[in-house]
């Protein structure tokens, strides 16, 4: 089974138009997909696991993928850069003329992933253009009116300074940027024309522009009235015919949209590829807390000695449902699990989160409730508590030495319910809030910090049709607010109910499907010790051959995921037979994966499941 997920995942990569890595922490080739061979044209052997980092830095060094320079050097540049294991993204120009993206981000527990996008096309549609602007500039550089005329018609900034770093030249579009006219631009200093955070960013290209070098170079600048934009600019010099420099052309453009969309495809690639990943190793990861906790509870229900159970056994199995939660919120930030919203009364929640976090506190940590808002919210109960016990323990992080933490509410006029998590802890800077919902990035490297808890609440509001916001700033405390739709005017909070007695199958005939011999081993036992009579069997064709020959089945209960026929199929054909046969489906991947195929009355389980579960939604239960 395993195999199969992993060689699905694989053909899906190696599908995908851009190459992409995957290295440990001490810089050995986890993966590789086929593009990257292809992409970097090496040999079969690098792209094979196990495959040393450094190795392939080498390979490219000799032939010249870095540049001049000494070998040794510039491979253990790039070695020491790996080690440090940052985000970055960067372009490169191989030998062969091909322009590379380079993007690459941690991974939690060590290692990195790296993206490879060819991008020589967009660069050449880019260099053509530039040509262009630059031969039909220098076409009509003599004639300064027709200059004027065209000039001012470009989508660009257009500005050409001397060697003194005086203006002798500016388009409309570049004067109006400052709140000038370009008459008051021309024979003006860049110092007098520019913001001095701007000058702090161009004053290094300006000189080098000056002493006759070509640049390229993207860098936000910020106007007399405020505005920051993100921008490209061309510098070109200006040459006599004796090759001394009169000055350089300028041509700036606004990329701020280009780059929110840049970012915004990074971000989305890596969720994606996030996703791909997470779906496999939630269903291997359920089945295995299937197997643990459907041992682990009947062997606390049987042991005598109280003491023993409590202190090594109740501990195993809060740790294994604690898995399964982790799991869950997995597939919510990769996006693979879908909300299910119900009225939830914000006041109970907030006081629930209290209650459970309270004893995980550090000394001096005070925690306040202060709900405002009676009105229920529209929301996932699980997920919102989730989220909230997540920015607690963010807040409580912060306060570490002692400090305050509240959580409070509102019911605002527009009709929505705001939650705010405060704290009086360190706070953050600017550079750690632009990155704060970026998925791995954590403030807590080395000190258990996954990097997908904040995700995970962004998500989960935007996904819920609310908001999030963060206000802080270093030595002042930090403060989120969660802004969520209210539930519609009448609805009534829920709370799940525990059932007074749980769910017994005496004397019902259960079919039990799932290839997992260890999965159907345990869930057998256990349906049994409620009452099941239980038939088992490795996959759907057998499952059908046994309704076929044995009569009187009660239930059908299959593993989705299975090779060959799926589970869903299955159910589909027994229903086909028996249309008031239950059937009782059960996956370890996330429901919206596979739940638009499932009819009605199918009810669809989440691993890890325990037996009363199933009994329940036999029984006719809901979906969980």
């Amino acid at each position: 089974m395993q195999t199969d997920i992993l060689g699905t995942l694989m053909t899906g990569l190696n599908r995908i138009d851009q190459a992409i890595t995957l290295f440990d922490s001490d810089l050995t080739l986890i993966f590789a997909n086929d593009r990257f061979l292809e992409l970097m044209q090496m040999p079969e052997r690098f792209g094979q696991p196990g495959a040393r980092f450094e190795d392939l830095v080498r390979w490219n060094a000799e032939r010249g993928e870095y540049g001049a320079g000494d070998l040794d050097t510039l491979v253990a540049e790039r070695v020491a850069a790996a080690r440090r294991f940052e985000a970055h993204s960067l372009e490169r120009v191989r030998p062969n003329g091909v322009v590379l993206q380079v993007s690459g981000w941690p991974l939690p527990g060590g290692g990195f992933a790296t993206l490879y996008t060819d991008i020589t096309a967009q660069r050449r549609r880019e260099l053509d253009l530039e040509r262009r602007i630059l031969r039909r500039t220098e076409q009509l550089r003599r004639s300064d009116e027709r200059v004027r005329v065209i000039a001012n018609e470009v989508p660009a900034g257009i500005a050409y300074l001397d060697r003194d770093a005086v203006f002798r030249f500016a388009n409309r579009r570049f004067a109006q940027a400052y709140g000038l006219d370009p008459a008051q631009v021309i024979g003006r200093r860049d110092a007098e024309v520019l913001t001095p955070d701007t000058m702090a960013r161009v004053g290094t290209y300006f000189d080098r522009g000056a002493k006759g070098e070509a640049l390229a170079f993207d860098i936000p600048i910020t106007f007399p009235d405020g505005r920051t934009l993100e921008t490209r600019t061309l510098l070109r010099p200006d040459r006599a015919h004796d090759g001394t420099v009169l000055g350089f052309y300028l041509l700036t453009v606004n990329v701020t949209r280009e780059k929110a969309a840049a970012a915004a495809l990074m971000q989305a690639q890596k969720m994606e590829m996030l996703g791909q990943l997470s779906s496999g190793i939630a269903h291997d990861f359920n089945n295995l807390l299937t197997i643990i906790l459907g041992n682990l509870a009947p062997m606390r229900d049987r042991i005598g000695d109280e003491a023993l159970a409590a202190e090594m056994l109740d501990p195993a199995i809060r740790a294994g449902r604690r898995g399964a939660e982790l799991m869950r919120r997995l597939l919510s930030v990769a996006r693979r699990q879908p909300l299910s919203p119900v009225a939830v009364s914000i006041p109970e929640t907030l006081h629930g989160v209290a209650e459970l976090v309270r004893p995980s506190l550090g000394d001096g940590i005070v925690l306040d409730v202060a709900p405002g808002a009676t009105a229920a919210a529209h929301a996932d109960p699980a997920l919102l508590e989730t989220s909230l016990i997540n920015l607690v323990i963010n807040a409580a992080d912060a306060c570490a030495g002692g400090g305050t933490i509240r959580l409070s509410s509102i019911a605002t006029a527009t009709g929505e319910i705001e939650i705010r998590v405060e704290d009086d802890g360190t706070g953050m800077d600017a550079e750690t809030q632009a990155r704060l919902f970026e998925p791995f990035y954590s403030t807590k490297a080395g000190r258990g910090g996954t990097g997908l808890g904040l995700t995970m609440v962004q998500n989960f509001v935007a996904d819920s049709g609310g908001r999030i916001a963060v206000e802080s700033a270093p030595g002042r405390g930090t403060c989120f607010v969660l802004t969520l739709p209210a539930a519609p005017e009448g609805a009534e909070a829920r709370q799940i109910q525990p059932s007074a007695t749980a769910a017994r199958l005496d004397g019902r005939l259960v079919l039990l499907v799932d290839d997992d011999a260890d999965v159907r081993a345990t869930l057998s036992r256990n349906l049994v010790a409620i009452g099941a009579q239980v038939l088992e069997a490795e996959g759907a064709a057998e499952a059908l051959d046994l309704i076929a020959a044995v009569p009187g089945i009660g239930a059908l209960v299959s593993d989705v995921s299975m090779p060959g026929m799926d589970g869903i199929e299955l159910a589909r054909r027994v229903r086909g037979r028996d249309a008031g046969l239950p059937v009782v489906l059960i996956t370890g991947y996330g429901r919206n994966r596979i739940e638009s195929r499932l009819r009605d009355s199918v009810r669809l389980l989440r691993k890890p499941v325990d037996a009363e579960t199933i009994a329940a939604a036999i029984q006719g239960g809901g979906l969980a």
